[in-house]
């Protein structure tokens, strides 16, 4: 029986790790999963590590052993693969040592079995370790970006914060030399990591910066690393209301990026910033497409027209797909605009820029079209994707397990996004029965076609079985939520 709490630990212990990084090593979201599965992760092992104790039989233990173990199995059922990175290996090492309390008397075995609970001294120690690890390269991060000369501007945001920082730097390099984060380096480490990483920063006019924020106080440690001299504020909406408790923390928090720049471009569509009191001295870039200084007005596809107040500036052609990206770009030119920047260069770059894949890229298939926004996590870029998918001409079916940490928020959201997707969805396939259960119920009250599904790679299989049928469909791939928000296995 020893042997096999053994196995059941060290298979569980890969759960525990893959959920921990998943939640970015936050102790409130990592210990919320496990609460919530408590019953499906620790009900059936205790009980069966109880019957194994309590018979000596060879058989009975035997087949508790072989139980605990095939169960154990459960915990590799998980999407996204754990990255054995420095710090799991590190709690890897400390937990074997922990593991050594399985010979402690009926006490060693029922602390494994609640392993994802008794571990977190060991993940204490651990954080303390990496703190002390962490400071000399967080330390020498801040003293290259002390030393740097050129201009650094950073983008916080609920959304749109990625696509602007990888549009703005394409529009950057038209004119000099300019570096940005690479994917969702948006953390104090994994700026640290970029800059440290980058040899030379002097032969870089400009750094691009995204800064990303769950908590409060996020921002001022970021600004503690690197001071911007612009600020891009891209919008704000209800993401990660679970970590922050309210809206208006969340606005504070993305707001306090402008306190110590000298330049804020912000995003006048967005009434939470627009309504916001900022200090007078700073130079404000507002855009939008209703409101603000520079807005993008007459679009056609992925074409417009940049004004300047009442007064058109150029006709820009571009090959982004969806408003929300064509807002972003407006952004962007507002600014280069204001700093000299010719335009004309602007307009013949525009065609080329590119955003990160898997943000509302749209791939032409063998027989359907695929919208892919699986990137995506926020209200307002979901509601784009669907006014997109709306627009198509035959079958257009949605593949989501809806949104996630809108907290007290999520009915009302919820609420209001099935009347977009009753109206531009015809087939709605939903992913994980837990997370989706408030769309599911509403949905079929307007007797929609809606499935549930378990996995992404089901409710894929699905579509394509679907589109044996209807040809010349359109799947819309909104969200991508991970392992971190199932409930047992659905």
């Amino acid at each position: 029986m020893i042997i096999s709490i053994c196995i059941y630990a060290l298979c569980k212990l890969y759960l525990i790790l893959n959920i921990y990084q998943q939640a970015h090593y936050q102790f409130k979201l990592y210990l919320k999963h496990f609460l919530i599965n408590i019953l499906f992760y620790d009900l059936f092992p205790f009980i069966v590590l109880i019957l194994g104790m309590i018979h000596n039989e060879f058989i009975v233990v035997l087949l508790c052993s072989i139980y605990l173990c095939l169960f154990a199995l459960f915990y590799f059922f998980c999407r996204m693969r754990l990255k054995f990175t420095r710090r799991i290996i590190r709690i890897i090492i400390l937990s074997l040592f922990y593991m050594g309390i399985v010979f402690i008397p009926y006490a060693g075995p029922i602390l494994l079995v609640f392993f994802e609970f008794t571990i977190l001294p060991i993940l204490l120690i651990e954080r303390l370790i990496a703190r002390l690890i962490n400071y000399p390269y967080l330390k020498r991060a801040r003293q290259k970006f002390n030393t740097y000369s050129g201009k650094i501007i950073a983008i916080t945001g609920s959304y749109g914060k990625t696509s602007t920082k990888v549009l703005l730097n394409q529009a950057l390099n038209l004119f000099a030399n300019s570096i940005t984060t690479p994917k969702s380096y948006n953390t104090e480490l994994g700026i640290s990591k970029f800059i440290n990483d980058c040899a030379d920063l002097s032969i870089y006019d400009s750094i691009v910066l995204e800064f990303g924020a769950s908590h409060k106080r996020d921002i001022k440690k970021l600004k503690e690393i690197a001071m911007p001299r612009v600020a891009f504020v891209t919008g704000i909406g209800y993401m990660h209301v679970d970590t922050f408790g309210n809206l208006e923390n969340i606005i504070h928090e993305k707001m306090s990026l402008l306190q110590g720049a000298e330049i804020a471009v912000l995003n006048y569509d967005c009434s939470y910033i627009r309504e916001y009191e900022v200090d007078k001295k700073l130079h404000i870039i507002s855009y939008g497409l209703q409101h603000g200084k520079y807005q993008a007005r007459n679009i056609e596809h992925q074409e417009f027209d940049f004004f300047i107040e009442d007064q058109k500036l150029i006709h820009i052609k571009t090959n982004l797909t969806g408003k929300h990206q064509i807002l972003n770009l407006t952004g962007i030119l507002a600014y280069l605009y204001e700093q000299g920047y010719d335009i004309e260069v602007l307009k013949r770059g525009a065609l080329s820029f590119r955003t990160e894949k898997n943000r509302l890229e749209l791939k032409k298939m063998n027989t359907y079209t695929l919208l892919d926004d699986s990137f995506n996590s926020n209200y307002e870029g979901f509601i784009e994707a669907l006014n997109i998918l709306k627009g198509h001409p035959n079958k257009r079916v949605l593949l989501t397990p809806g949104m996630v940490e809108l907290g007290k928020y999520k009915k009302e959201l919820f609420s209001n996004l099935v009347d977009y997707i009753v109206c531009s969805s015809d087939i709605i396939i939903l992913i994980g029965y837990f997370q989706t259960n408030v769309l599911y119920r509403k949905l079929k009250s307007y007797n929609m076609e809606v499935y549930l599904v378990r996995n992404f790679m089901e409710g894929y299989h699905l579509f394509l079985t679907l589109t044996g049928i209807y040809k010349d469909s359109m799947l819309l791939i909104e969200n991508d939520v991970p392992d971190l928000y199932r409930v047992g296995l659905i």
